[in-house]
C-alpha cells in the first residue's frame, strides 16, 4: 500500500499548491467581499481522501501522519480567519502573512518528510532509526541459512523489545519516543559487531542476527547490549535524558526453519523474559 499512499500524497502536494495560489489572490488581490469568498476557500478534498484511505495503511506511520492531519487543520483554519479579519479594502499585513506561509511550510515540511519515509522504506531501511527494515529481512536469514548449512557456521536471532515503552510516550510524547527509539538503536548499533545485522521490526521491536555465533557466544553478546542499554542515557528534546531497559528473547537459528518459526521462537523466549521481571536475557 505505500505505493498507494505515496501517489495519493502526491496529488496532496499539487493541490495544496493551486490551493496556495487562490489563498494569494485572495490575499493581495480581492480587497472587497473578501469575507464572502474566504467562507467559500475549502482545504483541497485529496488531504482528507489519503488520511483515511491509503495512509490508514501505514501503522509504523502513524504519529507522523497524524501531526501532519493537525498541520492541516490549523493552516487552513489560519489562513480562513487571517482573511477574515483583514481590513476591508486593505491586503493583509505582513505578520499575518508570515504567520500563514509558516503553518504552510510546516505542513509541506511534514509532506516531504512522509515522502522521504516512502523512499527510505523502498531501500529496506527505517527512517527513524536508520536500522534494516523488515523489507529483505527474510533473504538475509535465508543466506545465513545457507552458510550454516554449508560451512556448519551457526547463527543466532535475538528479539528486543524495550520495556514499558508506553510510558516513555505517555511521559514524553511521540518526538520524545522517537528520539528514545533512535538513541537505542544507536545504541544497538554501537555494541553489536560491525558484520551482523540489527533491524527494526516495528514500534519498540529490534531483531539482531549474530553471524557465526553460538548460543553460549550470542548470550554474552546479548548480556553486553543489556548492560549497555541499561547504563546509557539517552537524550530527550527539551527534557532531562532517558534510562531505558529491554528485554530479550534469543535463540541459535535452525538451518532449515521457515523465518516466522524462528520469529516465534524468538518471541516465546522474549515472552519468558517478560514473565521473569524483564531487563533480562531468556532463550
Amino acid at each position: 500500500m505505500a505505493t498507494a499512499a505515496e501517489a495519493s500524497l502526491a496529488r496532496v502536494v499539487d493541490d495544496h499548491l493551486a490551493w496556495l495560489v487562490h489563498w494569494h489572490h485572495l490575499a493581495f488581490f480581492v480587497t472587497s467581499a473578501r469575507a464572502e469568498t474566504a467562507h467559500a476557500l475549502v482545504p483541497p478534498a485529496s488531504f482528507a481522501a489519503w488520511f483515511k484511505g491509503p495512509a490508514q495503511e501505514l501503522p509504523q506511520e502513524q504519529p507522523i501522519i497524524d501531526r501532519l492531519a493537525i498541520l492541516h487543520d490549523q493552516l487552513h483554519t489560519l489562513a480562513r480567519l487571517t482573511l477574515l479579519k483583514a481590513p476591508e479594502g486593505q491586503p493583509l499585513s505582513e505578520s499575518d502573512y508570515r504567520a500563514v506561509m509558516a503553518k504552510y511550510q510546516g505542513f509541506m515540511n511534514g509532506v516531504r518528510q512522509l515522502e522521504k519515509a516512502f523512499a527510505v522504506a523502498a531501500s529496506g531501511l527505517d527512517l527513524l532509526t536508520g536500522l534494516r527494515s523488515r523489507v529483505g529481512l527474510a533473504d538475509d536469514i535465508l543466506r545465513e541459512q545457507v552458510r550454516m548449512k554449508r560451512g556448519g557456521k551457526p547463527f543466532c536471532l535475538a528479539l528486543i523489545d524495550l520495556d514499558h515503552f508506553k510510558q516513555v510516550n505517555d511521559t514524553y510524547g511521540h518526538d520524545g519516543g522517537d528520539a528514545v527509539l533512535a538513541g537505542a538503536a544507536n545504541i544497538i548499533t554501537r555494541t553489536i559487531r560491525a558484520y551482523d545485522d540489527a533491524y527494526r521490526l516495528g514500534g519498540e521491536e529490534f531483531l539482531v542476527v549474530f553471524k557465526e555465533n553460538t548460543l553460549d557466544e550470542a548470550k554474552l553478546a546479548t548480556e553486553r547490549l543489556r548492560a549497555a542499554l541499561q547504563a546509557t542515557p539517552l537524550p530527550v528534546p527539551g527534557r532531562p535524558p532517558v534510562f531505558i531497559t529491554a528485554s530479550f528473547g534469543l535463540i541459535m537459528a535452525n538451518a532449515s526453519a521457515d523465518i516466522d518459526d524462528l520469529l516465534k521462537e524468538t518471541d516465546k523466549a522474549l515472552y519468558k523474559a517478560k514473565e521473569d521481571g524483564r531487563n533480562c536475557v531468556r532463550f
